[in-house]
């Protein structure tokens, strides 16, 4: 019997049936920590001190690890918070692309050559650390064209 055995382990390139077994299960167990669920993800590594969520605004995370992520597609906009956030808008339509400090979460703006409005397919928070912020605020608001005061009745800076 020690013969046949020391027999099948050469004539097998890949081991005992037992290596094999032992070998499917550590892959099965590291495909399973590879799952694409939000629930089972890892979070990586912490971002900078200054460094403010895209999606809540809150500090001691990315927008990938973000507690109040959803599933894509989920809600009309990049953000969904109940702040005012600076928001980067492209008419499907004419093409015309504009930028505005008075962007909320599922609100769009009216494009002001098509009428249509525009959901604003990037979103951040307005108080940019580094000073990027490029929202002029003595511009005056055009009321007309942003859903939000429309809904409101009234001039939407006056929520926050």
């Amino acid at each position: 019997q020690a013969l046949s055995s020391s027999l099948y382990k050469s004539a097998s390139p890949y081991g005992s049936l037992n290596n094999i077994v032992d070998g499917l299960s550590s892959l099965t167990e590291h495909f399973s920590d590879l799952t694409l669920s939000s629930e089972a993800r890892k979070p990586s590594k912490r971002p900078p001190p200054n460094y403010l969520c895209h999606l809540c605004f809150n500090k001691g995370h990315y927008i990938k690890d973000c507690p109040q992520a959803r599933p894509k597609g989920e809600g009309l906009t990049p953000y969904q918070g109940k702040k005012r956030c600076f928001g980067e808008y492209k008419c499907p339509k004419c093409k015309r692309k504009w930028m505005s400090g008075n962007s909320w979460a599922n609100m769009g703006q009216e494009c002001i050559k098509c009428h249509i409005n525009v959901y604003p397919h990037k979103q951040r928070p307005l108080e940019k650390p580094d000073g990027l912020d490029v929202s002029d605020q003595s511009k005056e608001h055009p009321q007309h064209l942003c859903e939000k005061c429309k809904v409101l009745g009234y001039y939407c800076r006056r929520v926050q």
